[in-house]
């Protein structure tokens, strides 16, 4: 027989049509069911119409609820063989496992409640001043496993290439046209300054070159190198050098500008560590506020008479 169950608004709009064969026939009829009426049984255990339809989203239309529901029903019952069987052949573990499966519910409820608790009254605000304190503090902490550098950057396609492989001519005005374009972009790296680092972005961005000119940034050499083609073979001095570079790789020109650097080895410049000392203030915070919670909890159920003991 084939069984059509529409379920209203507030449990969920969902339409199913199940098809059970019977003996020898098939018959059609419609009827409506909630709640805690059966829609699948396996080894005592029941799956309700009610627990269904909460699991099937209220957007799929009639012949995707259906089929959603198809899918959901058949998974229940099979998981439920997987358990019955396992349970039948792990019955020597039984008290182990419940034993396990008791610590994880009790952990997993004092964790829900601890991670509330602080998210709900934690100050998420960490001032210069404590960044700073800590970094002295804890400077061993913040060794640099790579170089790092403040760098500025851009690269575009190479001119000239770029006209003779339009079939375009590469004329002596061209060339002095584009010495004077590098010369003024070498002037701005070498200033870079608040006046100087906007002139150097507003023309990458009229002449569609690829561009890094955020002053503050660090990079690791590492990952600079996957931007940048720089063939590095004393890292060292290199990155101390703060007179611009240019160079031309693969058919473009690139122009670089080392600001400033840490040695590998050497503790990491403040503003490379401030995220990591801006998370590990505040992980200090959280731990602070759990203790105290624990601590007030346990001193109050002492004093309502709520614990007990026996000196050992």
């Amino acid at each position: 027989m084939t069984r059509h169950l529409r379920l209203p608004n507030g449990v969920g709009s969902l339409a199913l049509s199940l098809t059970l064969c019977a003996g020898c026939g098939r018959s059609t009829f419609t009827t409506s069911g909630f709640g805690e009426d059966v829609v699948a049984e396996a080894f005592g255990e029941v799956l309700t119409w009610d627990s269904l339809a909460q699991k099937v989203p209220d957007a799929l239309g009639l012949e995707d609820s259906a089929a959603f529901a198809e899918r959901l029903i058949d998974r229940w019952m099979r998981e439920q063989v997987m358990l019955a069987q396992a349970d039948a052949q792990l019955k020597e573990e039984r008290t182990s496992l419940n034993a396990a499966l008791e610590a994880y519910r009790r952990s997993l409820l004092i964790n829900t409640y601890e991670t509330r608790y602080v998210e709900s009254r934690l100050d998420t605000d960490v001032d210069d001043h404590e960044v700073l304190a800590y970094y002295e503090d804890h400077a061993e902490l913040f060794t640099l496993h790579d170089h790092a550098v403040r760098v500025l950057y851009m690269h575009l396609p190479d001119p000239e290439s770029s006209a003779i492989a339009l079939g375009a001519p590469w004329t002596k005005r061209d060339a002095r046209a584009w010495n004077k374009e590098m010369d003024q972009l070498k002037e701005w790296l070498t200033a870079a300054d608040s006046v100087s680092i906007p002139l150097l972005e507003r023309w990458c961005m009229e002449h569609g070159a690829v561009h890094h000119v955020d002053h503050e940034a660090w990079w690791r050499v590492a990952e600079l190198l996957d931007e940048v083609p720089l063939s590095l073979y004393r890292v060292e001095d290199q990155i101390q050098r703060t007179s611009p570079l240019t160079f031309s790789a693969e058919g473009r020109v690139y122009f670089l500008r080392f600001l400033d650097h840490g040695l590998k080895g050497k503790v990491a410049p403040l503003d490379v560590a401030r995220d990591q000392i801006e998370e590990l203030v505040l992980q200090g915070r959280r731990q602070r506020m759990l203790d105290a919670l624990r601590d007030t909890l346990f001193q109050q159920a002492w004093a309502e008479g709520k614990l007990r003991r026996e000196n050992l």
